[in-house]
């Protein structure tokens, strides 16, 4: 009878690493699913949050206001030729 009991307990040791080690793998996966579905949310949020900016951005209005700061740009570069032509000028 001993050794019957012995080979008996030994079996449900054995059972119960693997029932261990089981759970132990469920868990993980678990928590890696979670993880995973909070950052797919969070890039799910990025992408819409990107999307509702491009989508309200006027191109037109950019396009002019662009325009508008070359135009300037380019009439203080002349202004600024113009003195720097002056201030050689009267030094010489």
């Amino acid at each position: 009878m001993k050794h019957g009991f012995r080979e008996i307990t030994a079996q449900i040791k054995r059972e119960s690493r693997q029932v261990d080690g089981g759970v132990r793998a469920a868990r993980a996966i678990g928590l890696q699913l979670f993880d995973l579905r909070r950052r797919k949310s969070e890039a799910d949020q990025r992408v819409e949050k990107a999307r509702d900016r491009l989508e309200s951005v006027d191109v037109f209005a950019l396009r002019a206001e662009l325009e508008a700061a070359l135009a300037e740009q380019a009439g203080i570069d002349a202004k600024l030729s113009e003195l720097q032509g002056d201030s050689v000028l009267a030094a010489g």
